[in-house]
């Protein structure tokens, strides 16, 4: 029974790898299949819906995990230095691509492009998973606005400016703009609130 769960598990990294580097019409069942080891029969056991249900599920696993590493960071930063908490974002996005030799793409990002205009389940996922990111970085900011919706916008912006980054980093292969941009952002952060007396 373990194995069973195994091969499930190892199918949905293999296609967050294999999606993240090189999208969902590049990834052929073949090579998902050669990727996680897992026989052809137990595929279709495993994800009746085919290649679109893994893609679901991979994209599931991909933004929990992101939203993890937001939270973390958020959490690991002071209150009064939400600067640190996106400095943060960038800095941890720059490294990853670095450390992939630039090959570290959005599984989001990726199956939007790829699919969202002509799927509409695979549009409210990827807009799902999207949303709970820019959530998380306006938890992260909230305390420097006096609207949630304020800080949300200011979320948006930055997860934006991320997904933009990330991919003019892939094709020109550097990360030298990504501090640049996050001291733009940050500048455009509210003052800390005064404490009330």
């Amino acid at each position: 029974m373990a194995k069973t769960s195994n091969a499930r598990q190892d199918a949905v990294e293999a296609a967050v790898r294999l999606f993240r580097t090189q999208g969902y019409s590049a990834t052929g069942l073949t090579q998902l299949l050669e990727e996680s080891g897992a026989p052809k029969g137990s595929f279709y056991f495993h994800f009746p819906g085919g290649k679109e249900q893994l893609a679901l599920e991979a994209l599931q696993v991909f933004g929990s995990e992101l939203r993890g590493r937001i939270q973390r960071r958020a959490a690991a930063t002071s209150p009064g230095d939400e600067p640190a908490f996106v400095r943060a974002l960038f800095e941890a996005t720059a490294r990853e691509l670095e450390a992939s030799d630039y090959t570290a793409g959005c599984v989001a990002s990726n199956l939007g492009g790829e699919l969202s205009s002509g799927n509409r389940t695979i549009a409210d996922a990827v807009n799902g998973a999207v949303q709970s990111w820019v959530e998380a970085i306006a938890d992260g900011v909230a305390d420097r606005f006096e609207t949630r919706e304020a800080a949300v916008t200011y979320a948006a912006t930055v997860m934006a400016s991320l997904s933009g980054m990330r991919t003019m980093a892939r094709a020109q292969r550097s990360t030298a703009m990504f501090a640049a941009i996050a001291e733009v952002l940050i500048n455009g952060l509210p003052a800390v609130k005064a404490a009330a007396s």
